[in-house]
């Protein structure tokens, strides 16, 4: 009954993350407010990185609920956290350290470089939320399962984790291409996109505090 339990959990976070994609894939639609310029810019620039990273999500959840037995699962999910975790943190010190840069940019009068930055801050802010909110998800799931991890090697885990980071590093290269051609891109109409089903938000387009 508990292995059916955490089975279950998984495919309902799956069902989240489906909802909360088609959130995003429907951003162009009346719900979402136009804007131009540089707004624009920065809007679409937020929506893609939320887009991306719950899309890395759905998959790897859907793929890790195809494992032939519980135990795998299990530790699938494990893993799972673990790689939402490093990003988040990870993408967390970048922001970090561009803020800085920004600030460095300021001073010495270079605004060029620093709208350059501005943008950067936006989507790697976008990233942090992002990751923060997968890694919650996952915890929260784990944690109202009360299943314990399988011992698996922890090369294969951090193979998995960079595999990660690097399809998203691709998927920003790709977005970066798309924003600047666009005349307009969107805003979401509220800062608080909600899914439907759960207590937490898998994207929330409103950092926790």
């Amino acid at each position: 009954m508990e292995s059916e339990s955490f089975r279950s959990r998984v495919m309902s976070l799956i069902q989240k993350s489906r909802r909360a994609l088609r959130l995003y894939n429907s951003a162009g639609s009346a719900s979402f407010v136009r804007m131009e310029g540089v707004s624009a810019e920065l809007s679409g620039a937020q929506v893609a990185e939320w887009r991306e990273i719950n899309g890395v999500l759905l998959r790897k959840l859907t793929e890790a609920a195809d494992a032939p037995n519980t135990k795998k699962l299990i530790y699938q999910v494990f893993s799972l956290r673990n790689e939402f975790h490093s990003l988040w943190r990870t993408s967390e010190s970048e922001l970090v350290l561009a803020q800085r840069d920004l600030i460095a940019c300021a001073e010495k009068g270079d605004f060029i470089r620093a709208t350059t930055l501005s943008t950067q801050l936006v989507s790697l802010k976008a990233r942090v939320q992002a990751g923060q909110a997968a890694h919650h998800e996952l915890d929260s799931l784990i944690k109202k399962s009360r299943v314990v991890r399988p011992a698996a090697e922890l090369s294969e885990e951090g193979a998995t984790v960079l595999s990660t980071i690097a399809l998203l590093d691709e998927q920003a290269i790709a977005s970066e291409g798309r924003i600047a051609n666009d005349d307009q891109l969107i805003q979401p109409s509220a800062p608080q996109l909600r899914l439907a089903a759960g207590g937490s938000n898998v994207i929330p387009l409103k950092p926790r505090r």
